[in-house]
């Protein structure tokens, strides 16, 4: 299921099923005062389009916590979209925003109220209301030392006020589901706050800094001697680590079960066991499995067996919390090496899926810092989820009004840079804006997605609420001045930062050329550059008109 909030500049690419959609519930008094009613909505702002399989749903309303309030639904193909399928989409859209009830603004006759009954509506006034029920699964899949980011996304989910009542894990998100089972999100936050290397694995080299690309390396080059000479790295610092955090005095009482994932050598058959408060120290040998990333890290041996690492099975284990009666299942996927498997998901159970657009760095490398940068983004982006913030890569408070600035400035170029107004109105270039961005871009975003993308390529740090006037004075500092490159990345991470500075028409360079040009009043604009380079050359005239405070 995909469900998208539509902008008014892009209704045009719906309109051929739209014009043939039909009233599902009789919200208006014919199918073509329901759609002009929806293109109302659109232009407010409050309506979606549900995609179901070969099927597409037209709501509008408005959603938060208490409730999902609906007072327009049209679908399309009408003729072949059953009663089940409507009720099951208007459900998982609640559901995916945890609201506790459903309400229909629409009057029906009493046979249909009665029949409405079945899927467990009861009329109220007119209105049609259903409680939502949850199960609740929280997924976390592997990732190593990028294992932060789902504390950060379980401190948001509690403050938002999710209740969990299963969790599934692999690897680290098997370590992670323990201490989630044990109530205290500080203790958690403070381990991966003070973690290393040398506390998680054993070779020489772990306890090394790593913040350089020089350093990064000598640390896995020695990690991977070690594992070679070795048939893999130690556990026994992280055996400890998890003996130190574990104890039955730590068990809440909660009524949350915990499946961990592991597989089974030499045959690679996948294992899934319970986490067991009753036998503590064998639970604590299957996380340990879980998370023994084999041949890198030893496999642990459990009743003469040897396992190891849950990801080379499944590293994302919807499936399990499938099995185990889920109706809504948190993905929080930190994109660790592994396999993960494709599951069908019953279009009646919500899905959302939490993950980073960010690398969150290396995943055998453990570093505090870079683990409470991740824990931020965790929150930060499912803080994000819920609309408490706005921003795909950088976080904003809601009150930014950002499309208000990309407007006013389209308005400007219009009468006085009409080239570059035309360059702005071509669809390829919103193609490449699209591409650039890796997200969704449409005119009414287009501000905010250029804002972000110039953070991109000027490396300001993600992990940080921003305000408009203290993210522009971020990019201009950058633009001046940068920094000697350091910090704990991945190899992926220090390549992509040195291209960037090192290749002479990379695209930050091609950015500050045209920002400096727009600084110097070289009004012409090269002919040969305007179609091959649109986005830095719209993105630093952007900033120059954020600049100069219009």
């Amino acid at each position: 299921m995909i469900i998208e909030r539509i902008y008014p500049s892009e209704f045009i690419e719906y309109q051929t099923n739209f014009q043939k959609s039909q009233l599902a519930l009789p919200f208006f008094t014919s199918h073509s005062a329901g759609r002009a009613g929806f293109l109302q909505a659109v232009k407010e702002g409050t309506a979606w389009q549900i995609t179901v399989q070969q099927h597409t749903f037209y709501l509008s309303g408005t959603l938060h916590e208490e409730a999902l309030v609906v007072t327009n639904l049209l679908q399309h193909p009408a003729e072949k979209v059953t009663w089940q399928e409507t009720f099951d989409s208007i459900e998982v859209f609640a559901k995916k925003n945890f609201s506790k009830q459903i309400q229909l603004k629409v009057t029906v006759e009493k046979t249909l109220q009665r029949w409405l009954t079945v899927y467990g509506y009861t009329v109220e006034g007119k209105t049609l209301v259903k409680r939502c029920q949850y199960h609740t699964a929280l997924v976390l899949g592997g990732g190593g030392a990028r294992g932060a980011y789902q504390i950060g996304v379980w401190q948001a989910l509690k403050e938002q006020g999710v209740a969990i009542q299963l969790i599934t894990g692999t690897s680290v998100g098997a370590l992670n589901g323990g201490l989630i089972l044990q109530g205290d999100s500080e203790a958690a936050r403070n381990l991966w706050w003070q973690i290393n290397t040398g506390s998680v694995l054993q070779f020489p080299a772990a306890a090394a800094e790593s913040r350089t690309l020089v350093a990064l390396l000598n640390q896995i080059r020695s990690l991977t001697a070690t594992a070679l000479r070795e048939n893999g790295t130690s556990t026994e610092p992280l055996m400890q680590l998890i003996q130190q955090n574990f104890s039955p005095e730590k068990d809440q009482g909660q009524k949350i079960q915990l499946y961990v994932c592991s597989t089974r050598l030499p045959d690679f058959f996948e294992v899934v066991v319970p986490f067991d408060w009753q036998n503590l120290p064998e639970s604590l040998d299957w996380l340990i499995a879980s998370a023994s990333f084999y041949p890198a890290m030893k496999a642990k041996e459990i009743g003469g067996q040897l396992y190891m690492d849950g990801g080379y099975r499944n590293n994302l284990p919807v499936d399990v919390a499938l099995a185990q009666g889920a109706t809504e299942c948190i993905l929080v996927d930190v994109q660790g090496p592994g396999f993960v498997k494709k599951t069908a998901v019953p279009q009646s159970v919500a899905v959302i899926e939490l993950h980073s657009p960010w690398t969150l760095g290396s995943f055998l490398v453990f570093d505090g810092d870079r683990s409470k940068k991740n824990y931020q983004l965790g929150y930060y982006e499912t803080q994000k989820y819920f609309a408490r913030f706005q921003g795909y890569w950088y976080t904003f408070f809601n009150e930014e009004n950002l499309e208000n600035d990309w407007q006013q400035f389209c308005q400007k170029i219009r009468k006085t840079q009409p080239r570059l107004w035309r360059l702005i109105k071509r669809k390829e270039t919103w193609q490449k804006m699209r591409k650039f961005y890796q997200g969704k871009v449409t005119f009414e975003t287009a501000g905010l997605a250029l804002m972000e993308w110039m953070g991109l390529l000027l490396s300001l740090e993600p992990a940080h609420v921003y305000r408009k006037t203290d993210f522009c004075r971020a990019l201009f500092t950058a633009l001046e001045k940068q920094e000697p490159l350091e910090g704990v990345y991945s190899v992926q991470e220090w390549l992509r930062m040195y291209r960037e500075r090192l290749i002479a028409w990379s695209e930050v360079n091609q950015f500050i050329y045209f920002y400096r040009m727009f600084r110097e009043q070289r009004q012409e604009l090269p002919v040969h550059l305007l179609e091959r380079l649109p986005i830095p050359l719209i993105a630093a005239r952007f900033l120059m008109y954020l600049d100069e405070g219009e």
